[in-house]
């Protein structure tokens, strides 16, 4: 692979960032036309030294545009402009997957970013590079479809509740916060017949809406959402769209089936929208399984703590007693996990808390398991003390990493039944066994 890089205009050397910053791979397939695709990305990585990397592939059947070198250049100013470093590159290859794996691979990026320009429909779908890249390379892709963008008075966010789904709301605050704008969440409750007034539909529409105020809870986000009772999916979307909106969708669990890549809800929300649309992918839950992340020699069975901050300094203190934490970075850690529970409670209910704390250059997920027999209280919205605590430290340059493994530990501490037999393992293989069966059956 050849490429052509440019200096960044903030730090004015190439490819020097602090290792802490969002790097997003911003897929250009024509220079002169995505202005929108770049500010878009630039509101992404609007964090303290977020870094974009503008990048052209040309190929042996995909030639270089005329003056590609000087548009992306003036591409990478629109984001410069914006407070964020811009590095153009013209990258050549055989492939425009390879090119973008190998990309992907050398500057460390966090995001592929990518514009949809054709039409959404099965032949267009299964035929295009965007498909060939999200079932090749295992990275949070976001495929924007723009339809005459110039910005958003709101981000409207319809949410399934899986991975894919809270990684989009993610997403979506951060655009929000960037442009200031409003941001809502919006759940439809799917039920064939959506009788008014039927008691069944209203307990199941009580239900969903708990389940979103959870979710929101683990992402520690607070924005207004609406859960909608309809016969099908799609349609209350669309009639809650407006044109000045941009709505964020995640992709379907079955993004990587060719049988139905095509004519999925989010390709459906695409087609019929009024307004821009951003989807949304995080990369494969499975590669955080819980049972990798919590093992024997970071579970502790017997703790008692008399308070949520002892607790947690007493989970930080596991992780350097078994040299997961070095111990010059105690208390860097335990200011992080202070930090966010002084913010709100990390109390999921059902006698579980999960604090985390993201760590600026950690390579992966880190975590502690302690039992509380007999509870611990963590000022938790339901008043229930706390059995289990989870504890996780997370790269803070992938701050949505955590957010499939999150919804792992809520999925599993869901049950009475599951707690009790937590409760009851006399040694950490015994739970470690029983997380690994819980995994297997939810598989």
């Amino acid at each position: 692979m050849q490429t052509t890089a440019y200096p960044c205009r903030i730090c004015g050397i190439s490819g020097i960032m602090p290792r802490s910053a969002v790097r997003i791979l911003v897929a250009i397939e024509n220079p002169a036309a995505e202005d929108s695709l770049v500010r878009l990305a630039a509101s992404l990585a609007s964090e303290p030294w977020g870094e974009l990397h503008l990048t052209h592939v040309v190929t042996p059947d995909e030639p270089a545009l005329p003056d590609a070198q000087k548009q992306l250049e003036r591409a990478a100013q629109i984001a410069v402009d914006l407070g964020v470093g811009a590095i153009p590159h013209i990258v050549h290859g055989p492939s425009v997957t390879q090119v973008i794996g190998e990309a992907l691979e050398r500057w460390n990026c966090d995001i592929l970013l990518m514009g949809w320009y054709g039409a959404v429909d099965r032949d267009s779908v299964l035929s295009s590079n965007n498909r060939a890249l999200t079932k090749a390379l295992d990275v949070d892709t976001l495929i924007f479809k723009d339809k005459g963008f110039n910005g958003a008075r709101r981000i409207m966010v319809p949410t399934g509740g899986g991975p894919h789904s809270l990684m989009g709301i993610e997403v979506a605050n951060r655009i929000s916060a960037a442009w200031n704008v409003d941001m809502q969440v919006l759940r439809v409750a799917r039920d064939p017949a959506c009788r008014e007034g039927d008691p069944l539909l209203e307990r199941y529409c009580q239900q969903v809406s708990e389940d979103l105020r959870l979710q929101l809870r683990l992402l520690d986000l607070n924005p207004p959402f609406e859960v909608v009772p309809a016969q099908d999916v799609v349609t209350p979307i669309i009639e809650r769209a407006r044109v000045d909106d941009l709505v964020v969708v995640g992709a379907a669990n079955d993004w990587r089936e060719e049988g139905f890549l095509a004519g999925s809800i989010p390709d459906e929300i695409a087609y019929r929208s009024p307004c821009s649309v951003l989807t949304v992918r995080s990369r494969a839950p499975s590669t955080y399984r819980l049972s990798s992340i919590f093992w024997e020699h970071t579970i502790r069975l017997d703790l008692h703590p008399r308070d949520k901050w002892e607790a947690i300094d007493q989970m930080v203190d596991i992780l350097v007693e078994e040299k997961q934490v070095p111990s010059s970075q105690k208390d860097n850690v335990l200011e992080a996990a202070r930090s966010r529970e002084s913010k709100s409670s990390t109390s999921i209910g059902r006698e579980t808390a999960i604090p985390h704390a993201p760590m600026p250059d950690l390579p992966g997920i880190i975590g502690a398991l302690g039992i509380c027999p007999e509870g611990v209280d963590f000022n938790g919205v339901s008043g229930d003390v706390v059995r289990y605590i989870f504890l996780l430290l997370t790269p803070q340059q992938n701050y949505r990493s955590y957010i499939p493994v999150l919804g792992q530990i809520a999925q599993m501490m869901h049950t009475d039944e599951t707690r009790s037999a937590f409760l009851h393992c006399q040694t950490p293989s015994e739970l470690t066994a029983l997380i690994k069966k819980r995994e297997a059956a939810a598989a």
